[in-house]
């Protein structure tokens, strides 16, 4: 490999991704929540997507175990907030966020511009991540037109 890390993490900072927040509420009830960049459709019939979770986050054993059913919430340029409260490591940002429980009883974000309800579908590894493949069982849109984005290694809005 003629490649360092870095230089790896650059070059994937050259493709322009979404931002999100996949949420979830354990067995016991408590909620959780992880800001992702790596989320894409796989398949329209069935509807999956995927999302990929480090093996380091503190919600790993989460979405790879007791949590069955999740929430894709794609978030708006108005919640970057929100995304930084899911991205720092141990941060517990429920207290500082909108949020309705979907017909499922997952936490869904308010003001995001659409969310995907899923049950997971597949899990698969992928060298320091695990892929989960959910199935998409309920759908909301928001406001479209204006989502949050990451290009570069910074957040970024349409017309950037």
């Amino acid at each position: 490999m003629s490649f360092s890390a870095r230089d790896f993490r650059d070059c994937l900072g050259q493709f322009t991704t979404g931002v999100a927040v996949v949420t979830t509420r354990a067995q016991d009830g408590a909620k959780a929540g992880i800001t992702i960049n790596s989320f894409a459709s796989v398949s329209l019939d069935p509807a999956l997507v995927l999302f990929s979770v480090d093996h380091r986050a503190a919600t790993h054993a989460l979405f790879t175990g007791d949590a069955k059913r999740f929430c894709i919430n794609i978030l708006s340029q108005s919640q970057k907030q929100v995304s930084e409260l899911f991205s720092a490591p141990g941060q517990d940002g429920w207290d500082k966020v909108a949020y309705e429980d979907d017909s499922l009883g997952m936490p869904r974000l308010k003001g995001s511009v659409a969310a995907l309800t899923c049950e997971r579908h597949a899990l698969h590894e992928g060298g320091d991540h695990s892929i989960i493949v959910g199935h998409v069982q309920e759908l909301v849109m928001g406001e479209t037109g204006a989502p949050l984005l990451y290009y570069g290694g910074r957040y970024r809005t349409l017309g950037d």
